[in-house]
């Protein structure tokens, strides 16, 4: 049974569900900025945006590196639920900083020698991805170091 005073959350791409749980407090990269989503929220469909989707947990927080996709909350008979639908969703734990410091390098290296603007959209896209997943793998380890969580 859900908790009138959470939101119920998953996160699913083409390939897995990434999470599947309460939270207090959902913080995503809406297309038009940040949002976030707490129990009772007004029922909404977004667009995201490649970045940092912080849930909120009892205090404890957890990082995910979403590469773009739809955010949906409604509300349900015993609370609310919202669902993020993403072309890709990674925890910050198991984000492998160098991999994302090369596709960074590839990305900028393919922008900077396209002329075609089909090939610089899809450049600037993977670009946008490798910093989303390069800022969360930081704070993730920024915080770890400082006993943060």
């Amino acid at each position: 049974m859900a908790n009138a005073h959470k939101v119920h959350l998953r996160i699913v791409t083409a390939d897995a569900q990434v999470f599947n749980d309460e939270a207090d407090l959902v913080i995503a990269p809406g297309g038009a900025g940040e949002l976030g989503i707490q129990a009772h929220h007004m029922p909404i469909v977004t667009t995201l945006k490649p970045g940092e989707l912080r849930i909120i947990q009892n205090d404890n927080e957890e990082l995910y590196a979403v590469t773009g996709g739809f955010l949906e909350v409604r509300n349900e008979d015993e609370g609310s639920a919202a669902i993020v639908l993403a072309s890709g969703a990674e925890n910050a734990a198991s984000i492998d900083l160098q991999r994302a410091e090369a596709a960074r390098a590839r990305a900028e290296q393919r922008l900077a020698d396209t002329q075609d603007q089909v090939d610089a959209a899809r450049a600037q896209a993977a670009l946008l991805r490798a910093i989303a997943r390069i800022r969360v793998a930081e704070r993730y380890h920024t915080r770890r170091s400082s006993g943060r969580g």
